[in-house]
Order: C-alpha cells, then structure tokens, then sequence
C-alpha cells in the first residue's frame, strides 16, 4: 500500500503547515478495498480563509480512486463567530498572576 497523497499530506513541509484532525485507515478482511480518510485545517496562501480539507481514498485490485472536499470560511468571520459565541477566560493581566487568572 503507498501513502495516499492527499493535500494534507502533500503541504506538511510547507510554512503553513496544516492542523491534522483525524486520520483514518480501514483495512477490511479478503478482497474488500482498504479505506483511508484524513481531515485537516488550515490557511490559504494569502491567510484570509480557513480551509478544512477532508479527503477519502480507497484502494482495491482494480484500482484506486479518491475525493477531497475543501470547505472554507474567511478567517476574519470565524474570528468574530468565536469571539461571540466562544468561552472568554481572562489568561492574565497587569493585575493578577496567570495562576491566579486560570484559578
């Protein structure tokens, strides 16, 4: 079995190097195809969109084929989505320690 070659994958060695969320390798008894999936988040070139990648290969005798779905959403929207609806804790402060800020 070779490495499948998806985006994920394939960026690692770059300076934006992609968060890996889940990688997944199903090898079925006999004949069945070998299933692999990867999902992973990261940035576009210019940084103005975040982009999570899922891709699915699958490997049988009479060949491979694969998919990859790219989903994206501009980083400054996520930011504010985040800052609305995300948990605030304050990490530290001119007044306080960060223990006492995490306590």
């Amino acid at each position: 079995m070779t490495i499948p070659k998806s985006t994920c994958i394939a960026v690692r060695h770059t300076a934006q190097r992609p968060l890996v969320l889940r990688q997944r390798t199903t090898v079925p008894k006999h004949d069945k195809p070998i299933l692999f999936q990867e999902s992973c988040l990261g940035l576009s070139d210019d940084q103005s969109k975040i982009v999570l990648r899922r891709y699915f290969e699958r490997y049988s005798p009479s060949g491979t084929e694969w998919v990859e779905y790219a989903h994206t959403i501009p980083t400054a929207d996520l930011i504010h989505w985040i800052m609305i609806h995300g948990q605030l804790r304050v990490e530290g402060s001119e007044d306080t320690s960060p223990a006492q800020a995490s306590a």
